[in-house]
C-alpha cells in the first residue's frame, strides 16, 4: 500500500500521496556512456584504500570491512555522534501526522534541497489549502524510513500544484584570511545531478 505524506495545521490533518519530480521530467535527459575497447558499457568502481579490492556499485549497501578486516553486515551497525555516544534512532514521518510550522522564504533558502514532491492534494484540509494559496511556506520533519537523520521539508503551492521540497541544514565553514580552506569532500560529487547547459 502506497504510504502517504499526513501533515496538522489548526488540529486539523491533511493527507497528500506523492511523488518524485525529476530532472528528466522537467528537461528531458541524455547520458553519455563511456565504452571499454570491446565496446561494452563500461562499470563505475573505486580502488580501497589500501588497494586490495575493487569496490563496484551496492557492495557497500551491504555491509562493511572494520580496521580489523573483520565484516560488519549493515544492519549490525550504529550511528554514533560526535561525543562516541549512541545516536538516537528516528523512526520514519511518513503516515504519521507532523505539525506545520509556518516560515519565512529565508529558511528555504538556508536549506539545501534534496528532493521535489508533487503531491496529491485531494484530501487537503480547506484553511490549509486557503494559505498555500495566499503564498505562505510552511516546514515539517520529514523522514522516509527510519534513520539517523531526519530532513526539514517545506510545503508550498502555485498555479502548478502543490509540493514538498526536501533538504537538509546547510553547513557553511567560515573563511577568513590567512587560514587555508576547507577542502569538499570529492566523494559528494559522484552522482552530480546539476544542469548540463549542452541540452539548452
Amino acid at each position: 500500500m502506497a504510504r502517504s505524506i499526513i501533515v496538522s495545521y489548526q488540529g486539523k490533518p491533511s493527507t497528500f500521496g506523492f511523488s518524485r519530480v525529476s530532472r528528466n521530467q522537467l528537461y528531458a535527459s541524455r547520458k553519455r556512456v563511456p565504452l571499454d575497447a570491446d565496446g561494452q558499457p563500461c562499470q563505475r568502481a573505486e580502488l580501497s584504500d589500501d588497494g586490495s579490492m575493487l569496490i563496484v556499485s551496492g557492495m557497500t549497501g551491504q555491509g562493511y570491512f572494520d580496521e580489523s578486516d573483520h565484516w560488519v553486515p549493515s544492519d549490525q551497525m550504529v550511528g554514533i555522534d560526535a561525543s562516541g555516544n549512541k545516536a538516537p534512532l528516528h523512526s520514519a514521518t511518513l503516515d504519521t501526522p507532523q505539525e506545520l510550522t509556518e516560515v519565512e522564504p529565508e529558511a528555504l533558502l538556508d536549506c539545501s534541497s534534496d528532493g521535489v514532491y508533487l503531491l496529491d492534494d485531494s484530501q487537503i484540509d480547506a484553511g490549509l489549502q486557503k494559505e498555500l494559496k495566499a503564498g505562505k511556506l510552511f516546514r515539517f520533519p520529514f523522514a522516509a524510513r527510519s534513520g539517523y537523520r531526519t530532513d526539514a521539508a517545506f510545503l508550498l503551492a502555485n498555479d502548478h500544484g502543490t509540493f514538498a521540497i526536501i533538504g537538509s541544514e546547510l553547513q557553511i565553514p567560515w573563511c577568513e584570511l590567512e587560514k587555508p580552506a576547507v577542502e569538499l569532500d570529492e566523494a559528494d560529487d559522484e552522482d552530480d545531478d546539476d544542469l548540463d547547459f549542452e541540452m539548452f
